[in-house]
């Protein structure tokens, strides 16, 4: 039975055209890949099913789900398909839950909302089963936490459990795993798939990544500016891969880039036995509070020339131990040099070193401040060097910034908003390089990109290592990312580095059992 049908729809928001001649459809019990970059039309043709659409917005065609024509549907009719007939499932939970209601309250609503004659205590009986159908059974996950109290996967199957609550016929993933280690990903994605074959829904599976989407789908379309460029059952798309966009991707996503292999065995950042211990909150008033050990005895150097990578799932204590290295923590223990320097000097950074280490972060549009423009974002690292060194002509240094990273010496004179998301990484990156340093941290600098810019971005930073001689530490959830960028791998749980090594060894033959589930986990294309 056909849930989904689309037929020459087009989409415009005020004049502007958005969504051209989309036609698909979508079988029960079957999984459907729709695949582009961002801005390719994949969300907008989601939420045209749905009609959540912005103000302005017309379209043509048909849409139908079942035998309810959703763009001649009344606003009552379509309030009565969501959640009973049509669910969705958001790419970023924390923003998509109320932090003021607790998850079995969350999901009870949404059943109430629907079955208004329901009572309170079956609803949240009813709850508690849906949370429980997502693997968060109520004796090991109580339905009275609140989402700050869970992990990011965890959230994602309160989402879930919020959406399949009513047994929705269709379901639609937007971008769920996106943030995920790959461990919780490949969990998200066999939740996903079970419920498909329990409940005999359909599911559209929304991503930017042809891997992702390998192993789950049935059939794929491909989006590009708002067009479907090719569609057909995923075997034969991955085995014809008829239109230049289609490769495109698929290339994009096992991306390699020309680098030099580092030769150097001089350290210029050793971490000796490096302990951090944070104080947990009390149990009684007076029983002696615990302490969450985060990072556990640590040790390793990263070469000059070299890129480091440090893989592990969230909670693992990557990103403890990079705050330790820019000298944000104070540590319990060890002891962190660069260039044979303590990095610290009892509690306070030394001043000459930190000027020889930058950062950059996942989200290159929430590390900047929107009010100000490009030139005075880029140029905030030269604080740390001395005034007469850049005073005069910031502008010039600015410059020379966007210019290695690819960009026009006029983008300094713009604002964050008006750049793509590969752009705004770029810009993040010129401001990292634009004090010269010898070591970069980059803590998933490439996590939230389309495959095509995370290609672009690791070009870049393997072109800029051999231009400025340059020391990386990529840390990153994504192996394949690390497998392609690195030269030497750790592997990080619980606070501990398990394995480490060349990092072509480690992915050919892991030894530790953790490093094996890590990389089995890994999605791959076929």
């Amino acid at each position: 039975m056909t849930l989904l049908r689309i037929e020459n729809l087009s989409l415009s928001i005020r004049g502007t055209p958005i969504l051209k001649d989309i036609s698909l459809s979508l079988d029960e019990g079957k999984v459907l890949g729709v695949i582009g970059e961002s801005g390719s039309g994949k969300s907008m043709t989601a939420y045209s099913i749905l009609q959540l659409l912005p103000s302005g917005a017309v379209t043509t065609g048909r849409l139908s789900v079942g035998v309810i024509d959703t763009l001649d549907a009344s606003e009552e009719d379509l309030c009565k398909m969501r959640g009973n007939e049509v669910s969705i499932v958001f790419q970023e939970p924390m923003t998509a839950l109320n932090p003021l209601k607790n998850i079995g309250q969350q999901v009870a609503e949404s059943i109430l909302i629907h079955e208004p004659k329901t009572k309170r205590t079956e609803a949240l009986t009813r709850a508690r089963a849906a949370l429980a159908r997502c693997e968060l059974p109520e004796d090991r996950f109580s339905s009275s936490l609140y989402p700050h109290e869970l992990s990011g996967g965890q959230r994602q199957r309160v989402i879930i459990a919020l959406a399949i609550a009513l047994r929705p016929k269709l379901l639609i993933a937007d971008e769920p795993t996106t943030a995920l280690d790959v461990t919780t990903q490949a969990e998200i994605l066999d939740l996903l798939k079970r419920l498909v074959r329990e409940d005999g829904m359909g599911l559209m599976l929304i991503s930017h990544d042809l891997a992702v989407v390998a192993d789950i789908a049935d059939d794929i379309v491909i989006m590009k500016d708002g067009r479907i460029v090719e569609c057909g059952a995923a075997s034969r798309i991955f085995r014809e891969m008829k239109h230049p966009y289609t490769r495109a991707l698929y290339e994009a996503s096992s991306h390699v880039p020309e680098r030099v292999p580092a030769r150097s065995q001089t350290p210029l950042l050793t971490v000796r036995d490096v302990v951090r211990d944070y104080r947990m909150p009390r149990a009684r008033l007076f029983t002696k509070p615990k302490h969450f050990r985060a990072v556990d005895h640590v040790s390793f150097d990263i070469f000059k020339g070299e890129s480091l990578g440090l893989v592990g799932e969230s909670g693992c204590g990557k990103s403890t131990l990079t705050r330790a290295i820019l000298g944000l923590e104070q540590l319990q223990g060890g002891e962190i040099l660069l260039n044979g320097t303590p990095i610290l000097h009892g509690k306070k950074v030394n001043s000459g070193l930190r000027r020889q280490m930058q950062a950059v972060f996942q989200d290159p549009y929430g590390s900047f401040n929107p009010r100000h423009r490009v030139d005075r974002l880029v140029s905030e690292p030269l604080h740390l060097l001395e005034a007469p060194e850049w005073r005069g002509h910031r502008h010039e240094v600015v410059a020379d910034a966007l210019r290695a990273v690819g960009l026009s010496p006029d983008d300094q004179f713009k604002y964050i908003h008006e750049f793509s998301g590969g752009q705004r990484q770029r810009i993040a990156i010129a401001r990292a390089l634009i004090i010269q340093p010898d070591l970069i941290l980059l803590d998933e600098a490439t996590s939230a990109l389309d495959v095509s810019i995370r290609a672009q971005i690791l070009d870049l930073l393997a072109s800029l290592a051999a231009s400025h001689g340059l020391t990386y530490l990529f840390i990153s959830h994504d192996l394949s990312v690390v497998r392609s960028i690195t030269d030497r791998v750790l592997v990080m749980k619980s606070g501990q580095i398990v394995e480490e090594g060349r990092t072509d060894e480690v992915f050919e033959n892991p030894k530790h059992a953790y490093t094996k589930a890590l990389i089995a986990a890994t999605p791959v294309l076929p």
